[in-house]
């Protein structure tokens, strides 16, 4: 996965944003379509945040995650 948080001149119209809060996640096509939910989640480390997003979708049993 990639995070970029300088967006200044980047293409993000093909890119759905999702906002929570103060907040906003560009996610990419190909996870819009494939996934069934994404969740992001903090923890708490001992200098700061980390934010995780967990992507679940329906995988045939030939896609090892």
């Amino acid at each position: 996965m990639s995070v970029d948080t300088y967006l200044k001149g980047k293409k993000t119209s093909g890119y759905r944003r999702v906002h929570k809060d103060d907040i906003m996640v560009l996610l990419a096509p190909m996870i819009v379509k494939q996934a069934n939910v994404v969740q992001l989640v903090t923890k708490k480390k001992m200098f700061g945040h980390k934010l995780i997003a967990v992507v679940y979708h329906d995988a045939p049993d030939s896609c090892r995650i």
